[in-house]
């Protein structure tokens, strides 16, 4: 009795993320005072199923934008902290991502906000082992966005919101007011 409920509970908190993709075009939305935007950087040698990452809006990336090489996911959401929670790597094979502490980033409102690039490889077909980090490119991250998404640079400011610590972002900022 206890395992079916258990299994009936699983079930529905699977189902309570929405299926997002990244932002295509370059247009900076009207963002309420409780948006903010959130940039990750993927790198996979694998084509992934999906990645769920939770906090005050559940969502769960689609597989449409983590296909095996490196690429980045933007996206307005509500801002607070969220945690990189699950990595679905195939129909057959998960990966849930553990310690919090490491996994977790901040979206602050009215900005673009870099939270890492999740670097994730795998190996082994019939008992996938993987290795995954999130690391901060804060360079390749702001080329990224000055190449693809111009419009919505110009008209917010880039924060780092993951794991440690980084003034990157705002060390640009004070150089552009200098000038």
């Amino acid at each position: 009795m206890q395992l079916s409920l258990i299994i009936v509970i699983m079930l529905l908190l699977q189902g309570c993320a929405n299926k997002v993709t990244s932002i295509k075009q370059d247009q900076d939305k009207e963002l309420t005072n409780d948006k903010g935007y959130l940039l990750l950087g993927i790198q996979t040698n694998l084509d992934l199923k999906s990645i769920r990452i939770d906090g005050p809006e559940n969502i769960e990336l689609s597989s449409k934008d983590i296909k095996e090489g490196s690429s980045y996911f933007l996206l307005d959401l509500a801002a607070g902290q969220y945690t990189l929670d699950q990595v679905k790597l195939n129909s057959y094979w998960r990966r849930e991502l553990t310690d919090e502490d490491y996994w977790q980033f901040d979206v602050m409102p009215g900005t673009i906000n870099y939270v890492g690039h999740l670097e994730l490889e795998t190996w082994g077909k019939w008992y996938p082992t993987t290795h995954a980090e999130l690391v901060n490119r804060s360079s390749e991250a702001l080329e990224f966005l000055e190449a693809k998404f111009p419009n919505i640079l110009t008209n917010r400011s880039i924060s780092y919101g993951g794991p440690g610590q980084d003034s990157f972002f705002e060390f640009l900022a004070n150089q552009h007011k200098v000038k």
